[in-house]
């Protein structure tokens, strides 16, 4: 896995295992759910995420159930 995390990537992801792209509002950032789990993601700014967001969505992913691990490396 590159360093990088792209919000496209991501997204990816997400509807890959499962999750439901929402409706946005005119923020322009993109929703996702699965159960009992909401994911943002920004629409706006660079197309990478940050450490800390990429931190944060990881932290939510294993708190229902998630590896960690898993998760980076099909990223």
């Amino acid at each position: 896995m590159t360093n990088e995390v792209t919000v496209r990537g991501m997204a990816t992801w997400l509807l890959r295992n499962g999750f439901v792209e929402l409706t946005g509002k005119k923020t322009g950032h993109r929703f996702f759910h699965k159960d009992n789990i909401k994911i943002t993601l920004p629409g706006h700014g660079p197309n990478d995420l940050t450490k800390k967001h990429l931190g944060m969505i990881l932290r939510q992913l294993e708190r229902v159930g998630y590896d960690r691990r898993r998760v980076r490396d099909e990223l």
